[in-house]
């Protein structure tokens, strides 16, 4: 009988060895995993970054454009304005009889 405990303590202590060194090859493996996973979404961020900053130099760009069309167009415009010099010049000798009183 006694032999037989022994036998059964022994299996118990190979079974518990396995067990511990499946935990510890597990925890390895998790990570390990964990690594590679933060790895690929630290270049993913970093491609995203890349392409986040290239979309925006464009819209930059054009908007530029869009901004330099609309101030040469407004520029037009308001050179084809008539320009009524006397207004401006009765509204300048105003003020300046003004400051004379």
């Amino acid at each position: 009988m006694s032999d037989l405990l022994q036998r059964l303590l022994g299996v118990e202590k190979t079974a518990a060895t396995l067990v511990s060194e499946a935990e510890a090859e597990a925890a390895r493996m998790t990570a390990q995993a964990r690594v590679e996973s933060q790895k690929r979404h630290s270049e993913l961020l970093k491609k995203k970054a890349g392409d986040n900053e290239a979309a925006l130099a464009a819209e930059r760009e054009r908007l530029k454009g869009e901004r330099e069309s609309r101030t040469r167009q407004e520029r037009d415009r308001l050179a084809r304005l008539p320009r009524n010099t006397e207004a401006f010049r009765d509204a300048a000798l105003s003020f300046i009889q003004k400051g004379k009183a």
